[in-house]
């Protein structure tokens, strides 16, 4: 009997080593070649430690992909890299810079979108942002924390539509 419950206890650790292990692989919007619909997932973002919808395609891609936030949040909450620093986590539930590349950060340096929060580094305020889906011909909502943008990230759905459509 004690040796299945330590053979239990050890599959347990190895499955949740395995699940953490996938929410820091990169987001993989798939394909639509195979005939699936496609859907809105969730994915950990690594550097925020936050998940973030993203719009799957329906086929391929990998394990950093969820159906809720809420299974995001549950798979990734306490996922740690090889590498991780002990942190306490931000107010905002992401961790500080430098959480995923195993480096300290300065508070007297904190990098743009950062601010000292309880002595590190912590992901500012978020932003309510809108970007254009070429697969929905529409500007969607996003959350931006302010650090790997890029151009397609607009203030107002107005200011998106008018540029965009």
């Amino acid at each position: 009997m004690l040796h299945h419950i330590l053979l239990l206890s050890t599959l347990t650790v190895l499955v949740s080593t395995a699940e953490n292990s996938d929410c820091f692989l990169s987001r993989e919007n798939g394909n639509s070649g195979c005939g699936e619909q496609g859907a809105r997932s969730f994915y950990f973002h690594k550097n925020t430690r936050t998940c973030q919808p993203f719009f799957y395609q329906g086929c391929d891609g990998n394990g950093n992909r969820f159906p809720s936030k809420e299974a995001c949040e549950g798979a990734c909450r306490n996922a740690t890299a090889s590498g991780d620093l002990d942190y306490k986590v931000c107010a905002s539930g992401a961790y500080p810079a430098g959480a995923t590349s195993g480096q300290q950060v300065a508070t007297t340096n904190c990098p743009h979108g950062y601010e000292v929060q309880e002595g590190q580094c912590c992901p500012t305020k978020e932003f309510s942002r809108y970007f254009f889906s070429k697969n929905y011909k529409n500007c969607m909502l996003f959350t931006f924390y302010g650090r790997d943008g890029n151009a397609n990230n607009f203030a107002t759905y107005n200011e998106c539509k008018n540029f965009c459509m």
